[in-house]
């Protein structure tokens, strides 16, 4: 009797779960993302009923389509509130700005303004900076120096020996009169807890929020549309950006930050502003955060943003174009790298033409599905006559490109599906020679301790790896 009481509710169990995957296939479509997208969470559903419905509860669902709806009314309302203060130029010096440009690099800078982002400025001193240890070395010294504010935002806070030398920090600042926010991830900095670690903070008057904190009983979460950005700004004159990360772990990494100082930082600004505004409804505008900032140096910095709230991807569009745009060279280096269509076109259709192609990725991963993933495009990239090299000393976790010697990207955005869609990002575009070398130069540093991957050997890999790059393909579009 028991056994039989037993076996009908495994079978209702079942027949539940089945219902529910079916009940959620209607949720894919209606998303009307790309069709690999669609039927891989629909196979997924009908296949893996149980793991499949959790998957897509906690990764595919857009379960904050009303919050993020709600940060676009707050972004209009927020730049109407700017809309006296640093604004990007106009049509008129916007072609001013542009005149002294090449062909090419007008393409690209136009591309990215039309997209969303017209945020280009000139006048700027740029600072390239290597490493964590560096990185944090000037930004601490940054903070240490802040006269009104500061503006930190990341995606990790680690709250060890790095991230207390930060909150100290923070604290000398807000002794010396400074307005203090910091803006973390609820995922990425989950262990950073706001009342725990931040209480000194808080308590000494500083403000600390979480962008879409993990608060499974006042509202539902999910592991996507993360704010990816790492953002430091002191008194709207110096602003920190890149891949970097705060926290011991990442000390060992090889990444690059930039340093800019100048009137690109107000870009930089208004997108904190936005986040912050959308994270806490507190209305962080005042003069003093967007000062007139005089010309410190001569490079031009365009600040491009993008994220799940807006309706264009615009830094897949600048990778796009900055990729069709080469004329001899890409130089390309990234931790995750998962391609779409049109960027692995892109790729393909550059080396095809004679540009060299080149991507430097880490030999080990800290995200083993991503990075199956990634090498499962391995083959039809090499074909095409991509390179692809393959750093060995450790983790490499640096986002830059370098495109004909002429301009460069750095900042925290991947070459993946999850930066061009799903998460906020912000990329600094570099028209700045000296900056552009620089980062030359630190890529051939990269190049020097890399293996190459040769086709032929790569034909001979083994039927294991082919087959866990397979599975990691089928997660790719999602």
């Amino acid at each position: 009797m028991f056994e039989l009481e037993l076996t009908t509710a495994l079978q209702i169990t079942a027949t539940l779960v089945s219902l529910t995957s079916f009940a959620f296939i209607p949720l894919v479509l209606i998303r009307r993302k790309e069709a690999a997208s669609t039927v891989a969470w629909i196979m997924t559903l009908l296949f893996l009923p149980a793991v499949g419905v959790l998957l897509f509860w906690f990764f595919g669902r857009d379960r904050v389509r009303r919050p993020i709806r709600g940060k676009r009314a707050l972004n209009w309302e927020l730049r109407q509130r700017v809309s006296a203060l640093p604004r990007p130029p106009s049509d008129d010096s916007l072609e001013t700005l542009l005149a002294d440009q090449p062909a090419e690099q007008r393409d690209v800078m136009r591309l990215a303004c039309r997209v969303g982002c017209p945020s280009i400025a000139a006048g700027n001193v740029v600072r390239v900076l290597l490493g964590a240890e560096e990185t944090y070395a000037a930004e601490l010294a940054a903070i240490d120096a802040a006269r009104d504010h500061v503006h930190l935002e990341s995606y990790i806070f680690q709250p060890d020996a790095v991230g207390l030398s930060f909150r100290e920090a923070l604290l000398r600042a807000r002794a010396r009169g400074v307005r203090v926010r910091v803006l973390l991830d609820g995922f990425g900095s989950r262990t950073a807890n706001v009342r725990g670690f931040f209480r000194p903070i808080i308590v000494a008057g500083g403000r600390v929020a979480k962008f879409f904190p993990l608060d499974p009983i006042r509202r539902a979460w999910s592991a996507n549309l993360r704010n990816h950005r790492k953002l430091l700004i002191v008194d709207g004159e110096t602003g920190f950006v890149g891949g970097i990360n705060i926290g011991e772990m990442f000390l060992p990494w090889s990444d690059v930050h930039l340093r800019i100082d100048g009137p690109a930082v107000a870009h930089m600004q208004r997108l904190f502003c936005e986040d912050w505004y959308f994270a806490t409804r507190y209305d962080p505008v005042n003069p003093a955060f967007f000062p007139q900032i005089p010309e410190r140096g001569r490079a031009v910095v365009q600040v491009v943003g993008s994220g799940p709230d807006a309706s264009i991807e615009a830094i897949h569009r600048l990778y796009f174009a900055a990729i069709a745009s080469a004329r001899e060279r890409v130089w390309i280096t990234t931790p995750y790298f998962v391609p779409d269509r049109a960027i692995l076109v892109a790729l393909q259709t550059a080396a095809q033409r004679g540009v060299d192609v080149r991507i430097v990725l880490p030999r080990e991963s800290n995200h083993r599905v991503t990075f199956h993933a990634g090498r499962s495009f391995y083959e039809e990239l090499l074909e095409a006559g991509v390179h692809i090299h393959e750093y060995l000393p450790g983790m490499l976790h640096a986002k830059a490109m370098v495109v004909d010697g002429r301009f460069a990207t750095v900042g925290s955005a991947n070459f993946d599906v999850r930066s061009f869609r799903l998460n906020f990002e912000l990329v600094a575009v570099l028209y700045d020679a000296t900056s552009v070398a620089r980062l030359e130069a630190i890529f051939q540093d990269e190049l020097a301790a890399t293996e190459e991957v040769e086709l032929e050997r790569w034909h001979e890999r083994g039927l294991r790896l082919r087959v866990i790059e397979g599975v990691g393909r089928l997660c790719a579009p999602m």
